[in-house]
């Protein structure tokens, strides 16, 4: 797994770079740079490189990060087309949505796609 953030704009807007395989062996690092780019950015975009693999442990800790962000009054979002093995484990998992979770009061959920 490689995971990369860069600050851009001098803290307004920061970019997570996932490759690799994104599983519980590597949940803590995600978890470690997801908490980084919260503190260090307003605006986290998560963009997939060549994720190749995936389980539950990296969506979970998406969604966390999601909510961390809405009480800090920040925002995390996912760009680009989402991988095959994203795709599957969402859908499996049971995130994919039509609405957002109570807790999504600004209609920013990960797992609403148009």
């Amino acid at each position: 797994m490689d995971i990369t953030f860069r600050d851009q704009q001098s803290g307004k807007q920061g970019n997570i770079i996932l490759d690799g395989n994104l599983t519980v062996g590597q949940a803590e690092g995600l978890r470690i740079l997801l908490i980084k780019a919260l503190i260090d950015a307003e605006q986290v975009r998560v963009d997939f490189g060549t994720v190749t693999d995936v389980d539950l442990s990296c969506i979970q800790l998406l969604c966390s990060a999601h909510r961390s962000a809405t009480r800090m009054k920040r925002s995390v979002s996912l760009s680009g087309d989402w991988p095959e093995p994203f795709k599957k484990i969402v859908e499996e998992a049971g995130y994919s949505r039509l609405s957002g979770c109570r807790l999504d009061a600004d209609n920013s959920c990960l797992w609403v796609r148009g």
